[in-house]
């Protein structure tokens, strides 16, 4: 049996699927074109989004380094910081070592109105705002601090920066009247890298007692062998060498020592050790054993005695 097929029908059917097969490669590459047209789009508003991300951080990195480095009217005045020290103690004072240890607590409040804000108070660390970066210049070791590093900021943007140190301070001491000798202490507060035209510290007022300006002391302190006679806190430059001047205020006080004990501990031992060696002229020479005997013991004592106030005195010629 054989089929015949009309050559005509033939092309036909030949032209038609000539056509569908170039309609659906038409189709296959117009998807193809759409879809990296979507690819492009979407990389082109990924970078967009990318760009504006990125511009947004840069400024506010800009606008961060402005208010950490930068500090309040720094074209037109000195920025003005108030303090208030407060001494809670002073454990000793190693007049050898030329040191004492301390116990303080310092507050450091001043303005900075790009920090205005609505609402309450905010605690923000203190590496984000500027700070006048207040270091203790005669520190003698290892300085502790005890409270978190923050400040805290107001509506209108006043800044407070509150810190306890605790440490050994260096202290050079003239002990050529000891032991009826007194000292002045100093703790000397310095802003690295701020002149006295750039940052003024101003004592303030305390809010528990308007007489106390710029500082106080606690009326019991760990010294039993010195008397605290007066103290002040004042702006007072710090000047390291020649005419530098670096901004910086202190807290001063007056120390007084107790004679009493060493008048009893070191000196009436001493005159008794040495009226016992006068007793050798008391005695008969024919018993010039005993004379011996009362001089080597006086001699010896002497000896044994200034051993043990090697721990006591300073060391003083």
């Amino acid at each position: 049996m054989y089929f015949r097929i009309d050559k005509g029908n033939l092309k036909l059917t030949i032209f038609l699927v000539f056509c569908l097969a170039f309609a659906a490669f038409g189709a296959i590459k117009e998807e193809e074109i759409a879809e990296k047209a979507a690819e492009k789009a979407a990389e082109k508003a990924v970078e967009k989004v990318v760009e504006k991300v990125t511009e947004e951080a840069v400024e506010k990195a800009a606008e961060k380094a402005e208010l950490t480095t930068k500090r309040p009217e720094e074209w037109w005045e000195p920025t003005k910081v108030y303090f208030m020290v407060f001494v809670i103690d002073i454990d000793k004072i190693d007049d050898a070592a030329q040191s004492f240890m301390a116990n303080v607590f310092v507050t450091l409040r001043w303005r900075d109105e790009r920090l205005a804000h609505q609402g309450r108070i905010r605690t923000v660390p203190l590496e984000e705002t500027w700070n006048p970066g207040v270091i203790i210049a005669n520190k003698g070791g290892l300085m502790q601090t005890s409270m978190p590093e923050v400040v805290k900021i107001a509506r209108d943007g006043s800044v407070t920066y509150s810190q306890r140190y605790t440490g050994p301070l260096s202290q050079p001491l003239k002990l050529s009247e000891f032991p009826f000798d007194q000292h002045r202490f100093t703790i000397q507060f310095v802003a690295p890298g701020h002149t006295p035209e750039e940052v003024q510290f101003i004592p303030q007022p305390a809010s528990y007692d308007p007489n106390v300006i710029g500082g106080a002391i606690y009326h019991e302190l760990s010294l039993p062998d010195w008397k605290v006679i007066e103290y002040v806190a004042e702006t007072r430059p710090y000047k390291p060498a020649g005419n530098i001047e670096v901004a910086g205020f202190v807290f001063e006080f007056a120390a007084k020592r107790y004679a009493v004990y060493y008048i009893w501990q070191v000196i009436v031992p001493l005159v008794l050790i040495v009226m016992m060696s006068w007793g050798v002229f008391y005695i008969d020479p024919a018993n010039a054993g005993s004379q011996i005997g009362v001089a080597t013991s006086s001699m010896l004592t002497l000896i044994a005695y200034r051993f043990m106030l090697g721990n006591l005195i300073p060391r003083l010629p």
